[in-house]
């Protein structure tokens, strides 16, 4: 090999050289980068992830990075850098200026959390202030307890019991904690017993032997219909004090209870007040018509008034029934509607074309409801206001931004409260379309029911919002598999539960069309089907039992809408004992007298919620 050879090979030797140590150079700071860069090629989910579950110092850094990749959830990122930093003071300050800058945001929610559990750590008397600001804001169960459970360890069992006493009936350990940190029984039995806890109460006065006592046990036993141990409660409660008229006036009701209605009588009469005299009428209806009507007509109750009506129509006399039912309709009473409308009937019969206007006008003025439009035969002309412009867009921002981290539960939470604080039209529609898009469509309910409550006059977005077609798919199938009208369903879910899937009401009944345990185990007799008990807590199921209960009334009755309808919340042998009333020569007159107030009142419910229903969808309900 020549000299020229051996150099150009020693050339191309040193050029590998510098070449591999540029390749070395270049990827000793990739990886330099890389290290010292690295959170910044992270997706935002992947930061978060990172952060939750990164130690302290690296959670700050890591959040401080969200913070600036997602700008529109900065405050979010602050609060979290801020938990991850506590107990430090400057973190502390980092809250409270997330709080002072969006006071009615989920981030505030949040931040008062971190702050309440931090000063319950340390044991400072702000914890309880920041519970109760964070409560203010999203009041949940768990919160609720952790609150209760908080001021019982601290030992201010006062104030625990006072939290224990709000969850009753919502919460499984609430009952025992009312009973640990309530220390007078005859405090916690009379909140138990206003708590529908009667024996729970006698439980709790069974060893107390304060004369004070005897009145919640005769409450009690009264509740429960103990009427005669409530007998001997009321009697030694008069032993102990002498010519109480409370203590008289529910031993009457017992007397009367137990079908000895002359001593009820004569004690009605000592205690001689507005109540005694309503409650001796209502004894007095049968055997002495015409002191009861008397007693009826003197009373300050609007009730006492609606009452005597039954007497006059008895008996014939509906000229002088006239303008009690006007005293009653010019009165902000529940029964105000169902006396302009008997006003109306009863003018209209006896030709009394004044009283008859009278009617109409009071029913008017009640607003868009079932009995006006039915003195009209006509269906509701919705206040329908021009649309909106689209509002509410930083909040929906901030929601993709929560939601594109994987905090679906906080953007729900934006659109909640931004709805509740919103005082704009635009805003509040923008946040209950967000939520029902999301499937959140019981919120969105509520907003949209809400605002129409105090806005009649609405776009249409709001209309439809509160009067939505849930789960419809399942109403769709169960309406055409029992013919039936899925307009209809809704109107009665909506009554029902007020869409709530897992709705379990005082009487056993449940979910989204509130079907009874002992109508469920029927109705799977009816169709020879096995539905276990917490099938009801089920959508699919409950629709369906539902929706085969109405068809099977609406049959019953030959297609009668308005006797299903009553019958759903009545029971159908309610309503046929009703229509053999010798008051009813009519519809009308059904209405008038239908034995249950609460029916009566459902019934005019549901058939104005299904007239809306039409109006809105239509022919498009399938």
């Amino acid at each position: 090999m020549g000299l020229e050879s051996i150099r150009d090979s020693r050339r191309r030797g040193a050029l590998k050289y510098l070449i591999l140590v540029a390749v070395l150079l270049a990827l000793l700071a990739g990886a330099f980068l890389v290290w010292a860069r690295g959170d910044y090629l992270l997706t935002p989910q992947a930061l978060y992830d990172a952060a939750d579950s990164a130690r302290p110092a690296r959670a700050a850094v890591l959040y401080g990075r969200l913070g600036e990749r997602v700008p529109q959830i900065k405050e979010y990122a602050e609060v979290w850098a801020s938990e991850a930093a506590m107990p430090d003071l400057e973190a502390l300050r980092t809250l409270q200026s997330v709080i002072a800058f969006r006071p009615q945001s989920p981030a505030a929610y949040e931040a008062y959390i971190i702050m309440a559990r931090y000063y319950a750590g340390i044991g400072a008397p702000q914890a309880q202030d920041a519970y109760s600001a964070a409560l203010a804001l999203n009041d949940t169960i768990a919160l609720r307890l952790e609150l209760a459970r908080y001021l019982e360890e601290r030992g201010d069992d006062k104030g625990a019991y006072a939290e224990y006493l709000r969850l009753l009936n919502k919460q499984p350990d609430a009952f025992a904690g009312v009973r640990r940190t309530g220390h007078d029984p005859l405090a916690v039995a009379t909140d138990l017993i206003a708590a529908s806890y009667d024996s729970d109460a006698l439980d709790t006065l069974r060893t107390s032997d304060d004369p004070k006592a005897w009145p919640l046990r005769a409450q009690a036993l009264t509740n429960l219909g103990r009427y005669d141990e409530a007998e001997a409660a009321y009697r030694k409660w008069l032993e102990e004090t002498p010519g109480d008229a409370i203590a008289q006036f529910g031993l009457a009701g017992v007397l009367a209870h137990l079908d000895r209605s002359d001593e009820a009588l004569s004690l009605y009469k000592v205690i001689d007040t507005a109540d005694s005299r309503l409650a001796q009428a209502d004894l007095l209806t049968e055997r002495n018509p015409e002191q009861a009507l008397a007693l009826y007509r003197d009373s300050p109750y609007p009730v006492a008034w609606w009452l005597s009506t039954r007497i006059l129509e008895k008996q014939g006399r509906l000229t002088e029934a006239l303008p009690i039912y006007e005293r009653v309709a010019k009165t902000d009473d529940v029964f105000a509607d169902d006396a302009a409308y008997r006003l109306y009937v009863l003018a209209q019969r006896l030709g009394d074309k004044q009283a008859q206007a009278a009617g109409q006008i009071l029913l008017d003025r009640l607003g868009l409801n079932w009995l006006a439009l039915r003195t009209r035969n006509s269906q509701p002309s919705l206040e329908v206001a021009p649309s909106l412009a689209p509002g509410g867009q930083d909040i929906l921002t901030k929601v993709r931004a929560l939601e594109s981290i994987g905090r679906a539960d906080l953007a729900h939470l934006e659109l909640v409260l931004a709805a509740r604080s919103a005082s704009a039209p635009e805003a509040k529609l923008a946040m209950a379309e967000a939520l029902a898009s999301r499937g959140d469509v019981r919120d969105a309910q509520s907003i949209a029911a809400s605002y129409l409550a105090d806005h009649p006059y609405a776009p249409l977005g709001f209309w439809q919002l509160s009067y939505p077609r849930l789960y419809s798919p399942i109403v769709q199938a169960s309406a055409k598999e029992f013919q039936v009208d899925p307009l209809l369903a809704w109107s009665v879910m909506r009554a029902e539960s007020r869409y709530d899937p897992e709705a379990v009401g005082y009487a056993g009944e449940r979910g989204l069309m509130q079907v009874m345990p002992a109508t469920q185990t029927w109705i799977a007799g009816q169709l020879n089907e096995d539905i276990p008990p917490g099938a009801a807590l089920t959508p699919e199921a409950n629709i369906r039992m539902g929706v085969w209960f109405l068809h099977f009334l609406l049959e019953h009755f030959g297609g009668d809408l308005e006797l299903a309808i009553a019958a759903y919340n009545g029971g159908a042998g309610s309503v046929a004992s009703w229509q053999e009333d010798p008051l009813v020569a009519n519809r009308d007159d059904f209405l008038r007298w239908i034995g249950f107030g609460q029916t009566r009142e459902y019934l005019e419910q549901v058939s104005l919620t299904y007239q809306i229903y039409q109006v809105l969808y239509g022919g498009n309900a399938r």
